[in-house]
């Protein structure tokens, strides 16, 4: 299964029909397919949509009973898995290295591979659906509620990128949710932030043009072929994923957002791409009043810190070095510190004050 390689990023719905969730629940006493305590993490499964079986890392403080949890869901992507994205410089583990952090401040956490991605194996020829990640994170906040070791405690949840989306329709639907986190959430439907890269790099006539091509396939449920396609576009629309990008490109994060009540955390890096201050500014604006947002200068979409002055590289849909950091990857450059406790705090703290 192999998903169109501008997803690593994604920057980025129709309602789900309600359905029970498998939320597996349960402990390592009664699951013995689960793995040992090591370093304070333990491997797990769940079953997501249709009963796919889905592989995750349990982050456990020493002792934890009636600890808050904290569901943390990633962007969307071929080399993004539970830790982060991956790549031939050894990538960006931000998923591993937040979860480390609120596992510090007393937080159980729950990451995991999205179907077809890392251990979450789909089968052949079977294509992920955006709907089913939406279920698919259901299923992981009733797994994670259902641990002894949050027991009564409160639950929230993280999202980055796109898994911000997933996160905004969750927490809009589900009362177990009390507090929500987005990293680089774009606030912008998925066809005009790509349009507005493509004016950037190729033009007004490329942005139409890519405009077009995802109205052929809103409208009729299928991509135009290769041979009608600008060439800069193709590593956006990929073929064969018709499905999965028409449920990207349908879902509207700030009408989601508009039914979250609970406290939200909008973050963004000053210095990112794609994925704008200005989205975190809509989108907190979107929310209302339980919102609170914080821009970090100096950082890209991550966390991490960015050279004042990252140069005149932009997003570039066909590139994807200049998706998740906002530049190119610096290599050596360290999770911002201040940044990333800004997060933490946030988290503890509401959760804390929160009944489950």
């Amino acid at each position: 299964m192999k998903i169109c390689r501008w997803l690593v990023a994604a920057l980025v719905g129709v309602s789900l029909v309600a359905s029970a969730c498998s939320g597996g629940g349960g402990s390592a006493d009664d699951d013995p397919t689960e793995g040992d305590l090591v370093d304070g993490e333990r491997l797990v499964s769940f079953s997501g949509a249709n009963g796919l079986k889905l592989a995750g890392t349990l982050g456990v403080p020493q002792d934890a009973r009636n600890a808050p949890g904290v569901l943390i869901l990633s962007s969307v992507g071929p080399t993004t898995d539970r830790d982060g994205i991956q790549d031939a410089t050894g990538g960006d583990q931000v998923y591993k290295d937040i979860s480390h952090a609120f596992n510090a401040a007393g937080m159980v956490t729950l990451r995991y591979d999205r179907r077809g991605i890392g251990a979450s194996k789909l089968e052949s020829g079977t294509d992920p659906l955006y709907e089913d990640m939406i279920e698919d994170a259901r299923g992981a906040l009733n797994f994670l509620a259902q641990r002894r070791e949050v027991g009564s405690a409160a639950v929230a949840v993280v999202g980055h990128d796109i898994g911000g989306w997933m996160a905004l329709r969750v927490a809009a639907s589900d009362d177990k949710v009390k507090a929500v986190t987005l990293l680089s959430t774009p606030s912008r439907k998925l066809v005009d932030v790509h349009a507005e890269s493509f004016r950037q790099t190729h033009g007004q006539t490329s942005a139409d043009r890519f405009r077009s091509e995802v109205d052929i396939l809103l409208s009729t449920g299928t991509l135009p072929g290769p041979e009608q396609m600008a060439s800069e576009h193709q590593s956006v629309l990929g073929q064969g994923q018709d499905q999965l990008l028409k449920g990207l490109f349908e879902a509207d994060p700030l009408a989601d957002a508009g039914r979250v009540k609970v406290p939200v955390l909008v973050t963004a890096g000053a210095l990112g791409t794609g994925v704008l201050p200005t989205d975190a500014e809509q989108m907190t604006r979107a929310i209302g009043p339980s919102a609170q947002l914080s821009v970090f200068p100096n950082l890209g979409q991550t966390l991490r810190d960015l050279p004042a002055d990252p140069g005149s590289i932009r997003f570039d849909p066909a590139d994807e070095s200049t998706h998740v950091f906002g530049a190119r990857p610096v290599i050596g450059v360290k999770r911002d510190t201040a940044a990333v406790e800004k997060v933490t705090s946030f988290l503890s703290t509401t959760l804390k004050a929160a009944k489950a």
